[in-house]
């Protein structure tokens, strides 16, 4: 009987994995498939699209339309949400609107007849990261876009990846810009090699919304 129980722990320990939080609240995976009908083409759209493919908790099978038109009920990025549209004057609109619906969707929330509208135009996060990667009254880490002095402008693939993830965390709750040094700048900001990152890191915060600041 001891071996028995051990053996149903050592099953129990090899199936848990920790939770550092990384995700936030993205971590929901689809529980089934979703039809997605959408006449425009962007960066932005095809986020949007991916979005509900990999987090769809609906019923398996819906269908949804989104939809790019003018509404004056809708205001700047704002959107609509119905049971088989979101509905939104711009791109940036739609990706927040499936974001808004995912996250109902987890919560239990109606999304019929949903009206969101931002009430401020610019949501910005101010990093005080300094160009050797560390973080004025930072308390959480080293920078995410700048590293030690003799690197710091360096850009590598595993940067793109969590410059990514930082810009679909930010869009999931309806941030647009992102002010990367700290407000006491090194004057290196200006330098023809730093701003290369700077474009690179916008590059990648773009499609998500996100416009960057120095």
């Amino acid at each position: 009987m001891k071996a028995l129980i051990a053996l149903c722990l050592l099953f129990v320990s090899l199936d848990v994995h920790g939770e550092n939080g990384h995700d936030l609240w993205l971590r929901n995976r689809n529980t089934g498939t979703v039809k997605i009908v959408c006449s425009k083409k962007s960066a932005t759209l095809d986020i949007a699209q991916q979005e509900l493919k990999d987090s769809w908790q609906g019923k398996s099978g819906a269908a949804i339309t989104l939809k790019i038109k003018s509404d004056t009920q809708i205001k700047g990025d704002g959107f609509t949400l119905s049971p088989g549209e979101i509905q939104a004057n711009t791109d940036l609109g739609i990706l927040y609107g499936v974001f808004a619906l995912l996250r109902r969707q987890q919560t239990g929330q109606s999304i019929d007849n949903v009206i969101s509208n931002p009430s401020y135009e610019r949501r910005i996060l101010d990093h005080w990261d300094n160009l050797n990667g560390t973080i004025e009254r930072g308390y959480a880490g080293s920078s995410i876009f700048w590293h030690s002095e003799k690197d710091s402008f360096a850009v590598t693939e595993k940067d793109k990846l969590l410059w990514k993830e930082y810009a679909r965390a930010n869009a999931s709750v309806g941030i647009n810009g992102a002010v990367l040094n700290n407000v006491n700048a090194s004057p290196k900001m200006l330098s023809s090699e730093c701003l290369k990152k700077v474009k690179a890191i916008a590059d990648v915060l773009r499609p998500f919304g996100i416009r960057t600041y120095l």
